[in-house]
C-alpha cells in the first residue's frame, strides 16, 4: 500500500480544483482542501521515492506520466472555457423578431452605466424567460449583477423591499431601489435608469386656469402623463402662471389646453421664459385663442380656426371616429427619428408651417391628404364643404428652435413644440402606446436631457409558424417515411 500513498493528496487536489469549477470562484474551503492535497500528495511521493525514481526510469512510466499530463491538460482546458463562458457567456439569437436580443436603447443605456446595478430575483419564479433576461442585462455590462435571493432563508431582505410574491425583481443602486412585479425589458431598463441617475429633471404644467389638471386621474386629467414621466425618471410640477413668471429652475414648461385663452400677460411671461433659454410645449385646442396664434406666428407657426376631420376610416380600428386625426406622416427632427407608430388626437386645430427670421419650424406629424380642416367648430358635419372647408394635409405638431446670437451664446437655445390637441396628453389618449412615447420624446428634446428616459422597447412576440393541412402531411412524410430510411440508405451506400 505505500505504492498508493500519493493517490489521497491526489484526489484532495482533483476535488479542490472540481469545486472551484463549479463555484467559479476560489472558496476558503477550496483553497483549504487543495493545500492539504499538496502536502499528502508530496508526504505520498516522498516516502515512496525510490519507487518514483524506477517508475521515471521505466519507458512505460513515462508514458503513462506524458498522457496524464496530457489528460490533465486538457481537463483545465476544459474548465477553463466552460468558466469563461459561464462570467460572460455568447449567445445568437436566430428569432425573426430578435425576443432574445436587447433593443439598441436598453443597449445604449447599459453600455453608458456608471454606476453599478444589482439585479436581484427574489425568489424562484415559473418564468424561465424573466431570468434569461436577467441574465442578458448581466451579460451586456460589467457594471450589473443578477443574483437569486431566497426569501424563506432570508426573510429579512424580503420585508426589507415589501416583497409580497417570489420571482419579484428589484433593481438596486447604493441606496436607491426599484420593484418590479411585472419583468419585461422596458421596465428593467426603466428602473436601472430611475436608481442610476444623479438627480431628476423638473418639468413644470401650468394649472388654475382651465389647463388639465396634473393630478386629475379623469379622461380629461394629465395623472397618466405625470407617471409615464415619474417612472422616467422626471419630476412633473404644477405651478401658476397667473401668480409670477416660470421659475427658474423648470427645465420644461407644459401648457395643456387653453380653452378660455390665455390670460393677458401671459404671452409676455412665455417670452421672458424663452428668453433665459426657456422650453415650451404648448397644446392648443379648438378654436385657437387668437392671443396664442399671434404668438405661435412670429416663430413661424400658424394655427387654424376650425377642427381637423379625417375621412379615411383609418382611426375605426382603434375606436377613433373623424374628430380624432391620426399622424399619417412623421418628419425629420429629433423628436420623431426613427419613430414610425401612429399617434391619435383629438379634436385638433389644424397647423402649418410658414417662413420666419426668429426660429426654424419644423413639422412633427401630418395628417393625411384625406383630411380637412371644418371651419365652422360648433358643427357636427363630416362632409367637406366646397369653397368653405380646407383641404388637408395639415401639420398636427411642430417643433420651432430660436438660435442665439453671439451675444447670448452662452445661454441655452429656446425651443417650442406645438401640438394642435390638448387631449393627446391627457388620460383618455395617453394610455395609447405611441401617444405616451411621443410625448414623452417631446418633453425630452425640450428639456435637453439626452438620455434615453423610457425604453420603447415593444415586447417581442414569437412568431410561430402557421401549422396549416399541407405542411402537417409533409412532416408526416419526412419525419414517418423518409428519416426510417436514411441509415439503410448510408448501410447500402456504405457498402457499395
Amino acid at each position: 500500500m505505500k505504492k498508493f500513498a500519493f493517490l489521497p493528496g491526489a484526489l484532495m487536489i482533483a476535488a479542490s480544483v472540481l469545486w472551484a469549477a463549479f463555484t467559479l470562484r476560489w472558496t476558503v474551503p477550496a483553497a483549504v482542501l487543495a493545500s492539504g492535497g499538496l502536502l499528502a500528495f508530496a508526504v505520498g511521493v516522498a516516502a515512496n521515492w525510490t519507487g518514483v525514481r524506477e517508475w521515471f526510469g521505466d519507458p512505460r512510466g513515462v508514458f503513462a506520466l506524458n498522457t496524464l499530463l496530457s489528460t490533465m491538460l486538457l481537463v483545465a482546458a476544459l474548465v477553463l472555457v466552460n468558466a469563461l463562458a459561464g462570467l460572460r457567456g455568447t449567445a445568437f439569437d436566430w428569432t425573426d423578431a430578435g425576443r432574445n436580443t436587447l433593443a439598441p436603447e436598453t443597449a445604449a443605456l447599459l453600455d453608458g452605466l456608471r454606476a453599478d446595478i444589482v439585479l436581484k430575483q427574489m425568489g424562484r419564479t415559473r418564468d424561465g424567460a424573466a431570468r434569461e433576461l436577467l441574465d442578458r442585462f448581466a451579460a451586456r455590462s460589467a457594471r450589473v449583477r443578477a443574483e437569486t435571493v431566497d426569501i424563506d432563508a432570508a426573510p429579512g431582505e424580503a420585508r426589507r423591499y415589501g416583497i409580497t410574491r417570489a420571482g419579484t425583481v428589484v433593481v438596486e443602486s447604493g441606496s436607491r431601489f426599484r420593484r418590479i412585479d411585472a419583468v419585461t425589458e422596458p421596465a428593467l431598463a426603466t428602473a436601472i435608469l430611475q436608481v442610476s441617475s444623479a438627480g431628476e429633471t423638473r418639468v413644470c404644467f401650468a394649472e388654475g386656469d382651465g389647463e388639465h389638471g396634473l393630478a386629475d386621474a379623469g379622461p380629461q386629467g394629465l395623472s397618466g402623463l405625470a407617471s409615464v414621466l415619474t417612472a422616467s425618471n422626471y419630476r412633473p410640477a404644477p405651478i401658476s402662471l397667473i401668480d409670477g413668471d416660470v421659475p427658474d429652475n423648470c427645465a420644461a414648461l407644459v401648457v395643456a389646453g387653453v380653452p378660455r385663452g390665455v390670460p393677458a400677460g401671459i404671452p409676455a411671461r412665455f417670452d421672458r421664459y424663452l428668453a433665459r433659454g426657456g422650453r415650451l410645449l404648448l397644446a392648443l385646442d379648438p378654436p385657437a385663442d387668437p392671443a396664442v396664434a399671434s404668438f405661435l406666428a412670429r416663430f413661424g407657426i400658424t394655427a387654424g380656426q376650425g377642427v381637423v376631420i379625417e375621412t379615411s376610416g383609418a382611426g375605426r380600428a382603434v375606436g377613433a371616429g373623424p374628430e380624432n386625426p391620426i399622424s399619417f406622416v412623421y418628419h425629420d427632427h429629433p423628436i420623431t427619428r426613427g419613430f414610425n407608430d401612429r399617434t391619435i388626437f383629438g379634436r385638433a386645430v389644424p397647423l402649418g408651417i410658414a417662413p420666419t427670421e426668429v426660429g426654424e419650424p419644423k413639422p412633427l406629424a401630418s395628417t393625411a391628404d384625406s383630411a380637412f380642416e371644418r371651419v365652422d367648430p360648433a358643427s357636427q358635419s363630416t362632409e367637406f364643404r366646397e369653397g368653405r372647408d380646407r383641404k388637408g394635409p395639415f401639420v398636427l405638431a411642430a417643433a420651432v428652435s430660436i438660435p442665439r446670437g453671439s451675444r447670448d451664446a452662452a445661454l441655452p437655445e429656446p425651443r417650442i413644440v406645438v401640438t394642435g390637441d390638448s387631449d393627446f396628453l391627457a388620460n383618455g389618449l395617453i394610455t395609447w402606446t405611441a401617444n405616451r412615447d411621443l410625448a414623452v420624446r417631446m418633453i425630452a428634446w425640450l428639456s435637453g436631457t439626452d438620455a434615453i428616459r423610457v425604453v420603447s422597447a415593444s415586447e417581442r412576440q414569437n412568431r410561430r409558424i402557421p401549422l396549416t393541412e399541407r405542411r402537417r402531411t409533409w412532416m408526416y412524410v419526412v419525419n414517418l417515411g423518409l428519416l426510417p430510411l436514411l441509415p439503410l440508405a448510408l448501410r447500402r451506400w456504405g457498402r457499395a
